[in-house]
């Protein structure tokens, strides 16, 4: 007797930040479980680690789903790549691992391709009211970028897991993401 494949249930997406982690945990594409912060404290990627593991302990997803740092359009500092493949290259307790480009992230919505990371910000916000507390003010050239996009990044990063209403290829646990 052959088992139907399992549909993806919960989705654990993690984003880097330079001092911490932000995440954002769903259940099913409209159900925000958990968002937030994890601090830690430098840019240092066994702390960040063993935060990780910890979000990933307290949530036990069926899916991790993080940024493609291999993809174009993605810029991340060698500290960060190392983490991210770290991450990805382990088994973390059984937890299959979804890379995301940035591409995929910017069809989220109805937004444009040229969209500014601000607007999805929004976007998400606009979608999960829960959200819109954190939402850093709009960010001057001369700014470094505000921990919190970390959540939204995450955010978007989770949305990006499920599929879209209306298509006939529904993603499952048992099939091998692609990157």
């Amino acid at each position: 007797m052959t088992m139907a494949p399992k549909t993806i249930k919960r989705v654990l997406a993690i984003d880097p930040f330079s001092r911490g982690v932000g995440f954002a945990a769903f259940e099913g594409p409209e159900c925000l479980i958990d968002w937030g912060l994890r601090s830690t404290g430098r840019a240092d990627n066994g702390r960040a680690v063993r935060a990780i593991e910890r979000l990933i302990d307290r949530f036990q997803p069926d899916v991790l789903a993080m940024e493609n740092w291999e993809a174009v359009g993605s810029r991340r500092c060698d500290r960060v790549d190392l983490l991210l493949n770290h991450i990805a290259s382990g088994k973390r307790k059984h937890v299959r691992v979804r890379l995301i480009s940035r591409r995929e992230v910017s069809t989220i919505g109805t937004l444009p391709h040229s969209a500014t990371k601000y607007g999805r910000a929004r976007l998400i916000a606009d979608r999960f009211p829960e959200l819109r507390a954190f939402l850093p003010p709009v960010r001057k050239p001369w700014m470094s970028e505000d921990d919190r996009m970390s959540i939204f990044d995450a955010t978007a990063f989770a949305i990006a897991c499920f599929p879209v209403a209306g298509d006939s290829t529904e993603t499952t646990a048992d099939e091998p993401y692609p990157a």
